[in-house]
Protein backbone atom coordinates (compact mmCIF):
# COMPACT_ATOMS: atom_id res chain seq x y z
CA UNK A 1 0.00 0.00 0.00
CA UNK A 2 0.99 3.40 -0.95
CA UNK A 3 2.25 5.50 2.09
CA UNK A 4 0.84 9.22 3.29
CA UNK A 5 1.36 12.28 5.35
CA UNK A 6 -2.07 13.76 6.49
CA UNK A 7 -1.87 17.38 8.52
CA UNK A 8 -4.82 18.45 9.48
CA UNK A 9 -5.16 21.27 11.91
CA UNK A 10 -8.25 21.34 14.49
CA UNK A 11 -10.07 24.49 15.89
CA UNK A 12 -9.04 25.44 19.49
CA UNK A 13 -11.24 23.06 21.62
CA UNK A 14 -11.19 21.86 25.06
CA UNK A 15 -8.60 18.96 26.00
CA UNK A 16 -11.51 16.14 26.03
CA UNK A 17 -12.48 17.46 22.53
CA UNK A 18 -9.96 17.47 21.13
CA UNK A 19 -8.77 14.09 21.96
CA UNK A 20 -12.41 12.85 21.00
CA UNK A 21 -11.90 14.37 17.68
CA UNK A 22 -8.37 12.90 17.07
CA UNK A 23 -9.19 9.43 17.67
CA UNK A 24 -12.44 9.95 15.54
CA UNK A 25 -9.96 10.56 12.54
CA UNK A 26 -7.75 7.65 13.48
CA UNK A 27 -11.15 5.20 13.08
CA UNK A 28 -12.06 6.89 10.01
CA UNK A 29 -8.50 5.76 8.77
CA UNK A 30 -8.65 2.41 9.64
CA UNK A 31 -11.87 1.81 8.81
CA UNK A 32 -10.84 2.91 5.61
CA UNK A 33 -8.06 0.22 5.27
CA UNK A 34 -5.15 2.00 6.49
CA UNK A 35 -2.71 2.15 9.27
CA UNK A 36 -1.05 4.56 11.01
CA UNK A 37 2.64 4.34 11.19
CA UNK A 38 3.49 7.24 13.52
CA UNK A 39 2.05 10.58 14.65
CA UNK A 40 3.25 13.84 15.02
CA UNK A 41 0.75 16.22 17.51
CA UNK A 42 2.75 19.97 16.87
CA UNK A 43 0.54 21.75 19.56
CA UNK A 44 -1.36 24.86 19.39
CA UNK A 45 -0.14 26.95 17.21
CA UNK A 46 -1.26 30.90 15.38
CA UNK A 47 -2.00 30.97 12.26
CA UNK A 48 -0.83 32.96 9.09
CA UNK A 49 -4.52 34.39 8.74
CA UNK A 50 -7.71 33.63 10.06
CA UNK A 51 -9.83 30.67 8.87
CA UNK A 52 -13.35 31.12 10.14
CA UNK A 53 -12.79 33.63 12.67
CA UNK A 54 -9.85 31.04 14.34
CA UNK A 55 -6.80 32.65 14.85
CA UNK A 56 -5.40 29.28 16.40
CA UNK A 57 -5.50 25.84 15.86
CA UNK A 58 -4.37 22.39 16.53
CA UNK A 59 -1.75 21.18 14.28
CA UNK A 60 -1.10 17.26 13.72
CA UNK A 61 0.25 15.20 11.24
CA UNK A 62 -0.49 11.15 10.99
CA UNK A 63 2.10 8.67 8.74
CA UNK A 64 -0.39 6.43 7.73
CA UNK A 65 -0.45 3.45 5.33
CA UNK A 66 -3.80 3.51 2.93
CA UNK A 67 -5.39 2.42 0.07
CA UNK A 68 -5.42 4.55 -2.79
CA UNK A 69 -9.13 4.33 -3.32
CA UNK A 70 -9.51 5.61 0.03
CA UNK A 71 -8.16 8.81 -0.06
CA UNK A 72 -11.00 10.25 -1.49
CA UNK A 73 -13.27 8.86 1.30
CA UNK A 74 -10.88 10.54 4.06
CA UNK A 75 -10.71 13.71 2.41
CA UNK A 76 -14.13 14.04 2.27
CA UNK A 77 -14.89 13.02 5.95
CA UNK A 78 -12.52 15.59 7.01
CA UNK A 79 -14.34 18.33 4.89
CA UNK A 80 -17.67 17.80 6.22
CA UNK A 81 -16.04 17.79 9.83
CA UNK A 82 -16.69 21.43 11.00
CA UNK A 83 -13.93 21.18 13.57
CA UNK A 84 -11.38 20.78 10.88
CA UNK A 85 -9.80 24.38 9.62
CA UNK A 86 -7.69 22.23 6.78
CA UNK A 87 -6.42 19.34 6.02
CA UNK A 88 -3.28 17.95 3.66
CA UNK A 89 -3.34 14.70 2.38
CA UNK A 90 0.69 13.72 0.94
CA UNK A 91 1.67 10.80 -1.00
CA UNK A 92 5.39 10.07 -0.08
CA UNK A 93 7.98 7.16 -0.80
CA UNK A 94 8.69 6.37 2.55
CA UNK A 95 7.69 7.51 6.18
CA UNK A 96 10.03 9.77 7.57
CA UNK A 97 8.86 9.84 10.73
CA UNK A 98 9.94 13.18 13.34
CA UNK A 99 12.81 12.84 15.90
CA UNK A 100 13.77 13.69 19.19
CA UNK A 101 14.22 17.04 19.14
CA UNK A 102 17.90 18.14 19.51
CA UNK A 103 19.48 19.03 22.96
CA UNK A 104 20.33 22.55 23.04
CA UNK A 105 23.90 23.22 22.89
CA UNK A 106 25.55 24.88 25.75
CA UNK A 107 27.30 28.20 25.25
CA UNK A 108 30.89 26.82 25.69
CA UNK A 109 30.24 24.56 21.80
CA UNK A 110 28.73 27.50 20.63
CA UNK A 111 31.38 29.45 21.19
CA UNK A 112 33.82 26.72 19.79
CA UNK A 113 33.58 27.37 16.01
CA UNK A 114 33.65 31.14 16.04
CA UNK A 115 37.22 30.90 17.37
CA UNK A 116 38.41 28.45 14.62
CA UNK A 117 40.79 30.12 12.22
CA UNK A 118 40.10 31.30 8.92
CA UNK A 119 39.79 29.61 6.16
CA UNK A 120 43.22 29.83 3.81
CA UNK A 121 42.02 31.76 0.30
CA UNK A 122 41.85 29.42 -2.50
CA UNK A 123 44.49 30.82 -4.65
CA UNK A 124 46.85 30.39 -2.13
CA UNK A 125 49.64 27.82 -2.59
CA UNK A 126 51.98 26.19 -0.42
CA UNK A 127 55.34 28.21 -0.78
CA UNK A 128 53.47 31.61 0.51
CA UNK A 129 51.00 30.01 3.01
CA UNK A 130 52.66 30.30 7.11
CA UNK A 131 51.70 28.06 9.92
CA UNK A 132 48.89 29.49 12.07
CA UNK A 133 49.92 31.09 14.58
CA UNK A 134 50.32 29.62 17.73
CA UNK A 135 48.50 29.99 21.10
CA UNK A 136 49.73 32.93 23.17
CA UNK A 137 51.46 33.91 19.80
CA UNK A 138 50.27 37.33 18.30
CA UNK A 139 48.72 37.65 15.37
CA UNK A 140 50.36 40.39 13.76
CA UNK A 141 53.86 38.67 14.55
CA UNK A 142 53.03 35.55 12.43
CA UNK A 143 52.14 37.22 9.56
CA UNK A 144 54.92 40.02 9.44
CA UNK A 145 57.50 37.13 9.48
CA UNK A 146 55.19 35.45 6.87
CA UNK A 147 55.01 38.58 4.44
CA UNK A 148 57.53 40.13 2.81
CA UNK A 149 59.05 43.55 4.29
CA UNK A 150 57.64 46.81 2.75
CA UNK A 151 59.68 49.00 0.78
CA UNK A 152 60.93 52.19 2.44
CA UNK A 153 58.79 55.51 0.54
CA UNK A 154 61.14 58.44 0.26
CA UNK A 155 59.63 61.69 1.79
Amino acid sequence: MPNYELTYILRPLEEANLTALNERITTIVTNAGGEIVGRNDWGRRRLAYPIRKNTDGYYTTLYITLPATAVRGIERSLQLNDDVLRYLVVRVETHRLPAAPAATPTPAVEAAPAEAPAAEPANATAETSSPPPAMGEPVAEATAAAAPAPAAEGS
